[in-house]
């Protein structure tokens, strides 16, 4: 009697390791894995070259691991959604599938074409099934005593800690090998250029990544602000594209932790993970987001757009020298410092008074670790317009910041190195005559002026 096939579509879960559509589809029968890659999607959902590229070595890399369990992988370029939809129609009848597994993703135009795909393939008496395996509980796992969803961070992190300690959320193995010979197996190339010495492509390269940051966790909450040293997980980009799951993650540092569960909750970058699962939740709460408007019905938006402005933020051409590092950073590795994306985006959005959405589009473009709910999320926190957002008279100084965070200019004069002779003083703003003998540009803004104009116009 021959076993049932199932398609596996791999989107943003490129592993072998706790998979749920791959793990289950493997226990009941045999597994066609297939990748469709959506060029003119990636265009209008604005994502970085360089994250495609990392995307096409990451696929390649999967279907290594899953070749050794005689698994295929057969990948595909398709135009958008609508055309994924059919390729899969077409897939299965081409293998005689009894049903299509994958792991659920949570932007509107997404979870469209998923609902789109199970309601074509159900009425065709085929068998659809699809799991969370991008987060480590379930969305709608947890809400307010009133039974809505949260707004709020620090409400919606004691309640996620208190959902997991009782279910434990446990990471799935790899399937076992399958008895199936793979014949020619279709293979489409949409490679870019990216930093492959920072961030090598697949699953094992994600694991070693994890396993490099683990015995620097106890120093995370002190040293993850200081863009001059390695003090962050350097994770983002494999958990963006799902070559590691948010789950492993933790189970990780869990173990990291001996197990001790109260050390290991108060761990700030389990904290960091859980604000990754509110963003989740907050885009399939408020599809308004995916269309995007703010999360804040009352927001304040006053922006002005001034041009000129925008394209010197972009290009790192501010005069201040934190925010151009930080925006040069950006532009060279496809990659920025955390708190460093906090500074640019209050400059922008708050100092320069350019639309967040602006800021938003830019850095997905730019980013080898885009990632929709993410990136949104904050923006929108740094604007004041989004969930938990920052007060709207939270404006960071760039140059306070830079002394505080910077205080030697490392990370300064690492990424504008025309300023590597000044004084450690000197290099956080230098003087007009400086900024005129090193090439370095005036200042766009006055930051006390734009600072009170601001307050003014958002309070």
């Amino acid at each position: 009697m021959s076993k049932d096939i199932h398609l596996v579509w791999f989107r943003n879960d490129l592993r072998v390791g706790d998979n749920p559509a791959l793990f289950y589809a493997a226990e009941q029968g045999v597994v066609i894995g297939i990748y469709l890659e959506p060029v003119e999607q990636r265009v209008a959902h604005n994502d970085a070259p360089c994250k495609v590229g990392f995307i096409n070595d990451t696929v390649k890399e999967l279907r290594k691991q899953l070749n050794k369990l005689n698994i295929p992988l057969h990948s595909f370029q398709v135009t958008d959604y609508q055309q994924s939809v059919e390729k899969i129609e077409q897939l299965v009848e081409e293998v005689n599938a009894d049903g299509v597994y994958f792991n659920n993703e949570y932007p509107l135009n997404e979870k469209k074409r998923d609902d789109q795909l199970e309601q074509q393939l159900q009425a065709k008496g085929l068998k659809v099934k699809r799991f969370d395996g991008d987060v480590i509980i379930p969305p709608n796992s947890v809400s307010t005593g009133k039974g809505e969803p949260y707004k709020v961070f620090t409400p919606y992190k004691k309640a996620w800690i208190e959902f997991h300690k009782t279910q434990g959320m446990s990471s799935l193995p790899a399937p076992d090998k399958q008895n199936y010979k793979i014949e020619q197996q279709y293979d489409c190339d949409f490679g870019h250029d990216y930093r492959k010495d920072l961030w090598p492509a697949g699953e094992k390269a994600a694991r070693d990544t994890l396993n490099e940051f683990l015995p620097k966790a106890s120093y995370y909450k002190e040293r993850r602000d200081i863009p001059s040293v390695k003090g962050t997980s350097m994770l983002s980009p494999y958990l963006a594209v799902g070559a590691i799951s948010a789950r492993k993650c933790i189970e990780a540092l869990l173990e990291w932790h001996e197990g001790d569960q109260e050390a290991f909750y108060q761990d700030t970058w389990l904290s960091e993970i859980i604000w990754r699962e509110f963003y989740r939740q907050i885009i399939i709460d408020n599809p308004q987001i995916s269309h995007h408007q703010p999360f804040k019905s009352d927001a304040k938006e006053v922006w002005n757009g001034q041009h000129e402005l925008f394209a010197k933020w972009c290009k790192g051409e501010t005069g201040f020298p934190l925010i151009d590092a930080a925006m040069r950073q950006l532009l060279q590795t496809g990659w920025m410092h955390n708190r460093l994306r906090m500074n640019v985006a209050m400059f922008l959005n708050k100092l320069c008074l350019i639309d967040w959405r602006e800021g938003e589009a830019f850095f997905m473009r730019q980013l080898i670790d885009g990632d929709f709910a993410s990136n949104n999320g904050g923006w929108q926190w740094c604007s004041s317009t989004g969930a938990d957002g920052a007060p709207y008279f939270r404006i960071m100084s760039p140059i306070t910041q830079s002394q505080r965070f910077d205080p030697e200019g490392k990370f300064i004069r690492k990424l504008v190195p025309e300023l590597a002779g000044l004084s450690d003083k000197d290099i956080h703003f230098p003087t007009s005559q400086q900024r005129k003998d090193l090439g370095y540009p005036d200042p766009i803004i006055n930051y006390k002026e734009a600072r009170k104009a601001a307050l003014e116009l958002l309070s």
